[in-house]
């Protein structure tokens, strides 16, 4: 079947749907497909699940409603290159389905031998979690002065950064020997001027190697991103939260905030950067969510009628949330198509 009459019975099919259905439910059900979608596509190296939806899909991150692995497929959910996605019509919509790719198979005897492994492909951009997310953290500041601090070098050195040894001082919550270290940095606030956050920013990391006593410890500093100094403090590592094979979904809950903040005082932010969000855990925002970002519509003058015009906003990328807390969160910027900036507006798409 060609691709027009493919999507010439995509949309009967939706036709059909959609007189069937509420007029309420017409938004959410309705998928549309994206400008020269093929009917087939073979899944290549370096290809990421994200590309690929969008090779079907206008809007990517309703993959999971039209993604229909093989139920005879062992792991359907993991795609290797080589595997052939199959764009078909059925009665509930478009749907994609999955034909592995031919593997030879290899009766296995008591030697060595040595092949390539295939890997699965990311679901989102590699480049988008490496190098791009920060470690910051918010916190709340009568905490965080509390925790173990910086006493001094070791070794009478002005400069403390990787590799040199320091003396910590504290507190120390239980037999924890690994920590970030951390430096106050902007404070947040609301539209009311109420405290929303106040950021963390992480410097370095230092392992605890000896314990001197009296709460003194002797420390060494096996990673620094700046000279670090007396007093900034210290928090037990952080693991993981946001799942690398995770795939981008939208909120479950409507959705409208701004970004707040932006990294290193720079005014503008691009692609694969992170920016802080004043929305968070209370608001129902969760890891792994996806907004729009939107630029807000200028004021125009309209010559006939005499009067300001405001232009409705424009959407100029989409961001992915991967820590949140109780009312702020960062996200790192997957698609954009001018730099965003504090201001602008973020909402479930």
């Amino acid at each position: 079947m060609n691709a027009f009459r493919l999507k010439r019975l995509l949309l009967t099919c939706a036709c059909i749907v959609m007189a069937a259905m509420p007029l309420a439910n017409i938004q959410a059900q309705t998928l549309t497909l994206a400008p020269g979608s093929p009917d087939t596509y073979v899944v290549k190296e370096g290809d990421t699940l994200w590309d690929i939806a969008s090779v079907f899909l206008q809007e990517p991150w309703r993959w999971p409603e039209i993604w229909q692995g093989n139920p005879e497929v062992q792991d359907p959910d993991l795609i290797y290159p080589g595997d052939v996605l199959q764009l078909v019509a059925t009665a509930d919509g478009p749907r994609i389905l999955l034909e592995r790719a031919g593997r030879q198979v290899v009766r296995l005897s008591p030697t060595v031998r040595e092949s390539p492994l295939l890997n699965p492909i990311p679901t989102i951009p590699r480049q988008a979690l490496q190098g791009f997310l920060v470690e910051n953290r918010i916190v709340d500041k009568e905490t965080f002065e509390s925790a173990p601090y910086i006493l001094s070098s070791a070794t009478g050195n002005l400069i403390m950064g990787a590799g040199h040894e320091v003396f910590v001082r504290g507190e120390w919550p239980g037999t924890e020997t690994g920590f970030d270290v951390f430096r106050l940095g902007a404070t947040y606030r609301d539209d009311e001027g109420e405290l929303i956050g106040q950021e963390a920013i992480k410097l370095g990391e230092l392992t605890v190697i000896s314990d001197e006593g009296d709460g003194l410890r002797r420390a060494l500093i096996v990673q620094s991103d700046e000279e670090l100094k007396a007093s900034d403090r210290l928090l037990p590592r952080e693991a993981d939260r946001l799942d690398l094979n995770y795939f981008p979904r939208s909120p479950d809950v409507a959705l409208d905030g701004s970004i707040i903040g932006l990294l290193n005082n720079e005014s503008q932010a691009a692609q694969y950067e992170s920016v802080v969000i004043d929305l968070g855990l209370a608001n129902g925002l969760n890891e792994g969510d996806l907004l729009s970002i939107l630029r807000k519509g200028n004021v125009v003058e309209d010559v006939v009628a005499r009067t300001s015009v405001t232009l409705p906003a424009t959407e100029i990328g989409l961001l992915l949330v991967y820590k949140t807390f109780e009312r702020m969160s960062y996200g790192v910027i997957l698609t954009l198509i001018e730099p965003s900036a504090a201001g602008d507006f973020v909402r479930t798409p």
